[in-house]
């Protein structure tokens, strides 16, 4: 969340600063998305994303034991 406050901010003192600062901006922009750590970053969000959403499909789906019991006492 800070990096995205951080890029906003940027933008908008890049904007200020004319065509050149947009570029530069845009460049380090660049080198930040390609960089390992924030590929690492976003693979490993995607990863917690893909276990929470199979842990959710499970809890719907009544095949969580946590939902089936919690469903046998209101029953």
């Amino acid at each position: 969340m800070g990096a995205a406050i951080g890029v906003f901010i940027g933008y908008f003192l890049g904007t200020r600063a004319g065509e050149k600062g947009y570029t530069e901006l845009m460049d380090a922009w660049d080198t930040i998305r390609s960089s390992e750590e924030v590929k690492d970053i976003i693979g490993s969000g995607l990863m917690i994303a893909k276990d929470l959403a199979g842990k959710a499909a499970e809890m719907v789906s009544g095949s969580s034991p946590l939902v089936s019991n919690t469903l046998r006492r209101v029953a």
